[in-house]
């Protein structure tokens, strides 16, 4: 849509039911693209609406949102009822349809894939050279975000965590996993998961947190919490 006037520019019609996943806008020197996720597809369109690549083989419900690191985007679907729920990670440039062949785990623009990794409802998150993947039922896993290669796997955060619908983040070497139940984990960030410490908020939390300058916000069923330094008044 034009955003000074509200008009629509341009529509793409799309033969598949709407899904929850936010539509990612993937910057790089060659160009701008538009990366879209979808129920069983993803697809990629330049800034004209024109369909640049797309990509079978995902699950049948998608929430997470795509990333980008390391010249390459990351994208993810793990619908608990779908058999199929991978983590892919694609290279620029791509054209046309770049699904894997059956046996395949890699191609031309596929720089590696993990077809049973993705989460149902938290979207990836890139710290450094590893990709962190939090599934609902309260398990870490990890891979060198470069070359898929495993670094661990379902890892349990805590015996009573077992519900996670927010995504995780990032700060200052560490990684913040925020339960259903308002618990949010601090986990050492690395080769090994450690669980650090565990600060509770003690109401049910669905939503995932937004970063403003110097806090935290956080979104409970009861309250709207502001974590960080105190404002200086002047």
């Amino acid at each position: 849509m034009d955003c000074a006037t509200g008009e629509t520019v341009w529509k793409i019609d799309r033969n598949e039911r709407s899904n929850w996943s936010t539509p990612f806008i993937w910057e790089k020197r060659q160009r701008t693209e538009i990366v879209t996720q979808g129920a069983g597809k993803i697809r990629s369109y330049d800034l004209s609406g024109n369909l640049l690549w797309e990509l079978t083989g995902m699950s049948s419900i998608t929430i997470p949102t795509p990333l980008s690191g390391h010249g390459m985007v990351y994208v993810s679907s793990g619908f608990n009822g779908s058999r199929r729920r991978p983590v892919y990670a694609i290279r620029p440039g791509a054209f046309g349809d770049i699904s894997l062949r059956e046996r395949e785990s890699s191609n031309r623009f596929i720089a590696w894939s993990q077809p049973g990794a993705a989460a149902y409802n938290p979207s990836p998150l890139l710290l450094g050279d590893q990709i962190y993947v939090l599934l609902d039922r309260g398990t870490l896993s990890s891979w060198d975000a470069r070359t898929g290669a495993e670094i661990y796997s379902f890892q349990r955060i805590h015996p009573d965590a077992k519900a996670f619908t927010t995504s995780p983040w990032a700060y200052d070497g560490k990684i913040f996993c925020l339960s259903e139940d308002g618990d949010t984990f601090v986990i050492q960030a690395g080769a090994e998961m450690s669980v650090l410490a565990k600060n509770s908020l003690g109401e049910m939390c669905m939503s995932s947190p937004a970063m403003v300058p110097n806090a935290l916000i956080i979104r409970t069923i009861q309250a709207l919490y502001r974590i960080g330094e105190s404002p200086t008044l002047e």
